[in-house]
């Protein structure tokens, strides 16, 4: 017979783990013991807990954290002002849709404000939608009539339905508006690239790359318009200045000119006198993302001034 303190002993081996402290109601559940209902009701990952180790792919019921932002449901807010933050960050994150619906809402809550339609319009503009980033766009000039920005987004929008008329006019007004947005004299001398107009071109873009806030590639730009002019000292002068602002493009052309005297070569055919025959190449490079600026209200005759650190988001052409 075992003696009662052979018993006890026994029985102490044999104590559940969950008894040492927690809740002593329920045992914790492991891997062997859950429930098939677990993947329902277990919250997704949030988006500051990141993964021990990297994985091939997320498991069924989990989310990567920018997933888990962009899945996560956005309230209408209930103040202009926080509905075009939660917009602008919805569309810095590449949300566009619902970016536009916090726009919508910020004009429905003033409805004397151009900044929402200018945002929208930049999102239509994204998307090539024209009819819409026109709308848009020609909204917030009636709202703003004094506002460069938004002269220069509508001439943006003329731009992208191939009305370069309409899209010189709205970018000159925007250049008057605020002589210092070198967006609007960029994009002026970009129109005027594409119509082949170079003297008018570099004329533009000279004015562009003088002012604070010039990019790399509103030198290429200015490069190319005097290369077509055939003044090549001038153009590689600009093409080495866009390269050591950052445009791969500049870099290329200034290295395409190296030696060369005229772009424009003569041929003689036989059937043909000699004549001159112009060269042509690229105008531009792709335009990158636009720069945020403040929006004078409608009622503001004083156009907002572009941002201090315009390089780290350039206006597009």
């Amino acid at each position: 017979m075992k003696s009662l303190r052979s018993v006890l002993f026994s029985t102490l081996l044999f104590v559940p783990a969950f008894a040492c402290g927690g809740d002593r109601g329920a045992p914790a559940p492991t891997v062997t013991s859950t429930p098939s209902s677990a993947v329902a009701t277990t919250p997704a990952v949030e988006p500051s807990v990141a993964p021990a180790e990297p994985v091939a792919a997320p498991p069924p019921v989990e989310a990567t954290a920018p997933e888990v932002a962009r899945a996560a449901p956005v309230a209408i807010p209930t103040t202009y002002a926080e509905a075009l933050a939660v917009g602008k960050r919805l569309a810095a994150a590449g949300d566009a849709s619902r970016a536009k619906e916090m726009f919508e809402a910020a004009f429905r809550l003033d409805r004397e404000q151009a900044e929402p339609h200018i945002e929208l319009a930049r999102l239509h503009i994204a998307a090539g939608e024209r009819a819409n980033a026109l709308k848009a766009a020609r909204k917030a000039v009636q709202l703003a009539p004094g506002s460069s920005l938004a002269f220069n987004t509508l001439g943006r929008a003329e731009l992208l339905r191939h009305d370069y008329d309409g899209a010189i006019e709205a970018f000159q007004k925007a250049a008057e508006l605020n002589p210092e947005n070198v967006y609007a004299w960029n994009n002026l001398g970009y129109t005027f690239l594409l119509l082949r107009q170079y003297e008018d071109a570099a004329e533009a873009l000279v004015e562009a790359t003088s002012r604070k806030g010039a990019t790399g590639y509103m030198w290429n730009n200015l490069g190319t318009a005097y290369e077509h002019l055939d003044q090549l000292d001038e153009a590689r002068l600009a093409f080495e200045k866009g390269g050591e602002l950052g445009s791969k493009s500049a870099l290329a052309s200034r290295k395409r000119l190296e030696g060369v005297e005229t772009i424009l070569v003569m041929r003689s055919p036989s059937a043909e006198p000699a004549r001159a025959v112009e060269r042509t190449y690229e105008i531009s490079e792709p335009m990158p993302d636009l720069v945020d600026e403040e929006v004078p209200g409608a009622d503001d005759a004083t156009p907002a001034e572009p941002d201090d650190d315009v390089d780290a988001a350039p206006d597009p052409i």
